[in-house]
């Protein structure tokens, strides 16, 4: 047959490339989601357990850099490799995390009240105010590192 792999009567100036395979593209996507949740929240959640004392502004500010910067990293790679995939695992996993932010220093606050720990020495409002800023930070994080379409890199409008 004179038109393989084709098996048409088209005929062709140059060869046609085959285009991506969709379970390839599936599991990448599938992958890179998992990675960048899972691995976000790791990165930020073990300080909290190696650093006990959270009811300190310090202890506090240092948990929070030493998970956050390189979680925020993590989600601006994620973005930028896995693409929408990656970019809304690295949310993902920012929401998973604030929740537990959440849980973690309300309990700071409960014990105090409870006089079982230390008053902490920063505002209450941190409570809800940490949380709300890590998963806007992620957003913004996967908004600037997600790759654009190939029309809006080459500022034409798409028709």
């Amino acid at each position: 047959m004179p038109f393989e792999p084709l098996r048409t009567d088209e005929q062709l100036k140059e060869p046609v490339k085959p285009g991506a395979d969709m379970d390839q593209a599936m599991l990448a996507g599938c992958t890179g989601f998992v990675v960048a949740s899972f691995a976000s929240y790791c990165l930020v959640v073990w300080p909290f357990f190696s650093f006990q004392s959270a009811e300190h502004l310090r202890v506090l500010l240092l948990c929070c850099s030493v998970g956050m910067i390189p979680a925020l990293v993590l989600a601006s790679a994620a973005s930028r490799r896995a693409g929408m995939a990656g970019a809304c695992g690295a949310v993902a996993g920012a929401m998973a995390t604030s929740v537990f932010l959440y849980l973690r220093l309300q309990q700071v606050f409960l014990a105090a009240r409870a006089r079982q720990a230390p008053e902490a020495n920063y505002p209450e409002s941190f409570v809800w105010l940490i949380p709300t800023v890590w998963i806007l930070l992620n957003v913004l994080a996967a908004v600037v590192f997600a790759p654009r379409p190939r029309e809006e890199r080459d500022g034409k409008e798409l028709q």
